[in-house]
């Protein structure tokens, strides 16, 4: 995208969180949708939104920034469609957990295949879509259980501090290699998605009597392998560190879902949390460096631990 709008580094960050951004809007949306045909045709702009940005050589960063934010919120849309379906499963955390697990194998396998190939991978994602756009005629998909209640946003607050930080623990991980001589960050990144894929695995095998402590332990893994890894100081550390906070990250997220209110609202704050992350972390970098991002990062761990130690029944919304 870079390459094709001659935007700069710090540009396609800021276009990063416009998608997000818009893509919680969209989760939040895609909640309410009450036509199927809608959610068709926002998973037709995003296919058609891939293919175009695939095949015009170069475009204009208005036409970026419009794409971008148009796309976040019918993808937003169309990630709700099997969060909102899973409400009526009694497997509900198991199709969480073997979605998370096969989109990060997933995404491994495209990863490493294109790096591999050269081939680019606008067109890969436009067919993926396209993929989507006909799952999205099963007739499951028109007969999804919707929010009715008020959005219980306030009810998850200790933990929306946890999901920014996550945001900027990943938005700086790169730089933060570079800046200590680290080569190979790369590859841990690469193996982080397995990682992830098997701490999403592992969640969907836990016993109901065993999901409240699971993810507290996720989280807890997730926010102090974070902190430790802005304080590594030899490759294999950080990269063991990206490895535990891959792993707590994707062992707690579906647990999570599994335990709010409605999963599309509660995608909805992860994404908002992550959109933010860029901001909040360039400035406790500013404020005190890699230290400080460190500390940031465990302590919004710790605020989120009083929710997770208060055993709640479920809250479903219809």
């Amino acid at each position: 995208m870079a390459d094709k709008s001659g935007g700069t580094s710090t540009a396609i960050g800021l276009i990063a969180s416009l998608v997000l951004t818009t893509a919680a809007i969209g989760c939040v949306l895609g909640s309410r949708v009450q036509h199927s045909r809608v959610v068709l045709f926002c998973g037709g702009i995003v296919c058609l939104g891939l293919l175009g940005a695939s095949l015009n050589p170069t475009f204009g960063q208005t036409v970026l920034i419009a794409g971008s934010a148009v796309g976040g919120v019918a993808s937003g849309v169309v990630l709700s469609v099997p969060l909102s379906l899973a409400i009526n499963s009694r497997d509900m955390l198991r199709i969480f957990g073997h979605g998370m697990s096969f989109g990060c194998i997933a995404s491994f396998v495209i990863l490493a295949g294109t790096a591999a190939t050269g081939v680019s991978l606008l067109p890969i994602l436009a067919v993926l879509a396209g993929v989507q756009v006909v799952a999205l005629l099963w007739p499951e998909s028109s007969d999804m259980p919707r929010t009715h209640l008020p959005v219980t946003w306030a009810h998850d607050l200790s933990l929306f501090p946890f999901f920014v930080l996550m945001g900027s623990y990943w938005a700086f991980l790169e730089v933060f290699a570079r800046e200590q001589g680290f080569e190979t960050v790369s590859g841990w990144l690469a193996a982080s998605l397995i990682l992830s894929a098997l701490g999403s695995f592992f969640a969907s095998r836990v016993p109901d009597e065993r999901r409240h402590r699971w993810r507290l332990f996720g989280l807890v893994l997730a926010a102090f392998a974070g902190g430790l890894t802005y304080l590594s100081f030899s490759e294999i550390t950080l990269g063991m560190m990206i490895l535990c906070n891959a792993f707590g990250l994707f062992l707690f997220f579906p647990l999570y879902l599994d335990g709010t209110d409605a999963p599309a609202l509660g995608m909805a704050r992860y994404l908002m949390g992550f959109a933010l992350g860029g901001g909040a972390g360039s400035l406790i970098l500013v404020s005190g460096g890699h230290a400080a991002l460190a500390g940031a990062i465990v302590v919004s761990g710790l605020v989120a631990m009083p929710l997770l130690l208060r055993a709640r029944p479920k809250i479903r919304s219809f």
